[in-house]
């Protein structure tokens, strides 16, 4: 059996990105849920959903340096889809705030630059979502939710 360890290496520096994503959610007091794995209509798989008493995050980490406004509103649209099916088998969800929100690893000049009139916030990098969660009303209307 071959043993790549470049390609372990990076498996494990993968779970580490999410889990540190994890570990700020659940640092502001959300519940989190890690690699969700399930089947409705199709598979689907969420990296992360972290949710309190009155929103839900259906988060997707990307390791990213730049994503195209197009590209990355291919990934809010696809997420949503998975969150959605997500839904239909946990009910009590559909009364929280639902958002979609990409993470990524590296800093990225598109994501929360997405303020301009009419625009939503789809995602933020790992360095800005403690401020994201910090300021979280602030951002409020600019949320992608569903």
């Amino acid at each position: 059996m071959y043993f790549d360890v470049d390609v372990e290496k990076s498996k494990v520096d993968w779970k580490r990105f999410e889990n540190d994503v994890s570990e700020i959610f659940e640092k502001f007091g959300y519940s989190v849920k890690r690699d969700v794995r399930f089947k409705t209509s199709g598979r689907f798989q969420i990296d992360l959903i972290a949710y309190d008493e009155k929103r839900c995050f259906f988060v997707d980490c990307k390791d990213h340096r730049y994503i195209a406004p197009a590209q990355e509103e291919t990934f809010i649209m696809k997420q949503k889809i998975r969150a959605e099916n997500y839904i239909k088998l946990k009910p009590e969800l559909q009364y929280k705030k639902k958002i979609i929100l990409l993470v990524t690893r590296n800093k990225t000049g598109s994501l929360m630059n997405h303020t301009e009139a009419g625009a939503k916030v789809f995602g933020v990098d790992v360095a800005g979502l403690q401020d994201l969660l910090v300021n979280i009303y602030r951002y409020d209307e600019e949320l992608y939710y569903f």
